[in-house]
């Protein structure tokens, strides 16, 4: 098995399981694929969360699958999962502590809040192996900018954990020892929310981030007045809180 899924506690849990650098095949994008179909179908959640067994988060996609008679099978499976997390309406939570390398760094590229410790090392080596990353060169430059995008990806070196937070890619750099408890706290976080306003808070996000202000600012008030304000979980935030309770979510 590539990678393990779990449910627990609001929270769905993927863990890359190809110890001890998790090599991502093709069987391995499209089981995140399918985990995250899974996830997407199930009301209840209110995260995801990328976590890896070994050594490496992961230190690229198999080389042997980059054949020119293997590659559009390659790239199919590339392009399902990292569509599947595009479309994640939930937030995407990523723990590295080791190695995210190639096509391991690509899919940190889509968490939404990325936790590395110290130790974690991030690149992609793949252009001297005659390849470019897809994804990083249409996707990195929105996360970094155009001139470092085209440093990583030109130049192949490996950078720091702290360098990526320079750079605006990580969100919190910490202690290999507290990497679980620090992501279990943005998780714990984020229970507290009804699981139908996470959704609604996190496909407006997604859907207005390339939008000019104004027009963004315009859609994300049309969505509060039309949607948000017809959902039972809006009444109950508000009475929980002139009643000094906890929220009981209905998540509709």
């Amino acid at each position: 098995m590539t990678i393990e899924m779990e449910k627990k506690n609001d929270v769905a849990y993927i863990t890359l399981s190809s110890p001890p650098v998790n090599i991502m095949t093709g069987e391995t994008m499209n089981a995140i694929t399918q985990a995250l179909l899974e996830i997407a179908g199930d009301q209840s959640l209110k995260a995801v969360a990328f976590k890896a067994e070994g050594k490496a988060f992961s230190a690229g996609a198999d080389v042997k699958e980059h054949h020119p008679d293997k590659a559009a099978g390659m790239i199919g499976a590339f392009s399902r999962m990292f569509t599947a997390l595009g479309n994640c309406e939930l937030p995407v939570v990523m723990a590295v502590g080791g190695a995210a390398l190639g096509a391991g760094f690509e899919l940190v590229m889509l968490a939404d809040v990325l936790i590395a410790s110290d130790s974690a090392t991030f690149g992609q080596p793949e252009i001297r192996l005659a390849f470019f990353a897809p994804l990083g060169v249409a996707y990195l430059p929105k996360l970094v900018g155009p001139n470092r995008a085209m440093e990583i990806t030109c130049s192949g070196r490996t950078y720091s954990a702290e360098k990526m937070y320079e750079y605006g890619l990580v969100t919190r750099v910490v202690k290999p020892e507290e990497i679980e408890s620090v992501m279990e706290a943005y998780l714990d976080d984020i229970r507290k929310a009804s699981p139908a306003v996470i959704r609604l808070n996190t496909r407006v996000l997604k859907k207005v981030r390339d939008m000019p202000y104004e027009e963004a600012h315009q859609q994300a008030e049309k969505t509060f007045l039309e949607e948000l304000m017809n959902l039972d979980d809006v009444l109950e935030g508000v009475n929980s809180f002139y009643e000094k309770r906890k929220p009981d979510w209905k998540n509709k």
